[in-house]
């Protein structure tokens, strides 16, 4: 009987450390295709004119204030190191 519960805990032993081992390799793989994908995969940021209209709705009425285009701006800025950009502002319909 002993022999049995003996074998039972080495195997179960042996199984938490494999599951512990090939999580671990997934953790990190992810996290190094994390960083290639940042260092390598970036495009470049493009500066949008201030002239270029970034309300795209031809039923707007009135376009977007200059202020708010730039507290977005901040924001986006701060919030993403940097590195993000903004293509265009749209109004939500709601």
């Amino acid at each position: 009987m002993e022999s049995t519960t003996s074998n039972a805990l080495i195997l179960l032993t042996i199984g938490m450390i494999t599951v512990f081992v090939v999580l671990l390799l997934v953790v990190l793989a992810g996290k190094l295709l994390i960083q290639l994908v940042n260092r390598y995969g970036q495009e470049p940021a493009v500066d949008i004119p201030a002239s270029l209209p970034l309300v795209n709705n031809s039923r707007a009425k009135h376009s977007t204030q200059p202020a708010i285009i730039a507290a977005i701006a901040a924001a986006v800025d701060h919030a993403t190191g940097g590195r993000g950009r903004i293509t265009s502002i749209n109004k939500l319909n709601q």
